[in-house]
């Protein structure tokens, strides 16, 4: 290898995506064992830029700019040759008042975190998911996503960022972890996890690359799910749905129907069915609806909340909009059968007609017209909930 080799690229600064495929890259450590310019080197623990997606890899620039510097040392001193462990940085910081886990690595060597006039406050920090969970279910406290893996903490006086990347780990700049009081950080310490070095995500394209990938149908769902909850907790005062481990985990992992199969029809109907129904707080609905003058009583979780809903809306057509849902209810009812019986195919036909479909399509046009007006019908209901409301009110996406 020539010294030169060790420029980058076309002179131009790394950036987290592969040049090779676009995924994101993760920060890895590697030996490097080359022979440079006529001097053979070994140094141990060299940070690269691995694509966990097609297998590229490129040394980190900090890194290349190091191996110039120490190859430069090594032909001054009239070295033969160099072994070296390189150092883990270190990052001497007054950020928080709680010491985190936390790898300074990732900071130096993953593209675009590091800021010479603010250096370490780009450091992300890695925590398991469950931190979410304990945020969603306290007092005081609510989790707002963008998407289903971008969101938002508030907290009474606070908020903060984080993302979710692709091992599931939630994720957060050091800096603004350092705004909260002292009680949140040892609440956030009790989760957190040392770093796997993988902040690639949609939190990292819109914080650092400032860009903002188009949404998912089922990103843009989930979104308006949140806005829809959120505008429920300002008008009521109480959550309508709850966020826990098992609707969390559906949500991360969900992906859309690639094959019609049975199967593949009763996963789909029961994953959208804990996400979007069975996550519907019974108890917090009775209270809603009891607060209004209703009377819960025999009544499932939608019910209670349309009941709700047309106690704040009397001017709005209610059910028509909460449609949707129903549908979904009746799609997992239908599928649920392992064989075609009569009632199945009753219900499917409900399902069809009320989707606006014709009765003999399968499963990719029921469920692209079914995520569509679940979508829709969130989307209308937050605003006029809570019109005043302060909440991505973006149109859905098309």
């Amino acid at each position: 290898m020539d010294v030169k080799d060790l420029v980058p690229p076309g002179g131009t600064m790394q950036r987290i995506h592969c040049p090779q495929c676009g995924h994101h890259r993760d920060l890895r450590f590697v030996d490097f064992k080359e022979d440079v310019s006529g001097i053979p080197m070994w140094i141990q623990n060299i940070p690269v830029l691995r694509c966990p997606a097609c297998g590229d890899e490129s040394i980190a620039d900090l890194a290349r700019f190091t191996i110039r510097e120490t190859h430069a040392r090594a032909k001054t001193d009239g070295l033969s040759e160099y072994n070296a462990v390189r150092r883990k940085r270190e990052l001497n910081h007054s950020f928080t008042s709680v010491e985190f886990l936390y790898d300074a690595d990732d900071h130096f060597y993953l593209p675009g975190l590091f800021r010479p006039h603010d250096v370490g406050f780009l450091t992300p920090v890695f925590f398991n998911r469950a931190v979410l969970l304990k945020y969603d279910n306290a007092p005081g406290y609510r989790v707002r996503f963008a998407s289903t893996t971008y969101g938002t903490i508030h907290t009474e006086d606070e908020y903060i960022s984080f993302g979710i990347n692709r091992h599931g780990r939630v994720v957060m700049w050091l800096g603004d972890i350092g705004k909260l009081p002292v009680s949140e950080q040892h609440y956030l310490r009790s989760e957190n996890v040392l770093s796997d070095h993988s902040i690639g995500s949609e939190f990292y394209d819109g914080q650092i690359d400032v860009v903002f990938t188009p949404r998912s149908k089922e990103d843009e769902l989930f979104r308006q799910r949140s806005n829809f909850i959120e505008a429920c907790l300002q008008r009521f005062g109480e959550k309508l749905a709850h966020l826990d481990a098992e609707v969390m985990e559906l949500a991360l992992s969900f992906n859309p129907p690639v094959v019609d199969t049975p199967k593949e029809r009763r996963h789909v109907a029961d994953t959208l069915n804990k996400i979007y129904l069975e996550s519907l707080d019974n108890g917090a609905l009775a209270k809603a609806l009891t607060a209004q003058g209703g009377d819960p009583k025999s009544l499932g979780s939608l019910k209670r909340l349309q009941g709700v809903l047309e106690k704040a809306l009397p001017g709005e057509d209610v059910a028509r909009t909460l449609s949707p849902l129903y549908v979904l209810y009746d799609l997992r009812v239908a599928y649920s059968h392992l064989h075609s019986t009569e009632r199945a195919e009753d219900t499917l036909q409900k399902v069809t007609d009320r989707l606006g479909l014709a009765r003999d399509v399968g499963l990719m046009a029921i469920y692209a017209a079914l995520v569509g007006q679940l979508t829709e019908s969130f989307a209308s209901l937050a605003p006029l909930v809570d019109p005043e409301g302060i909440y991505d009110r973006s149109p859905p996406m098309e």
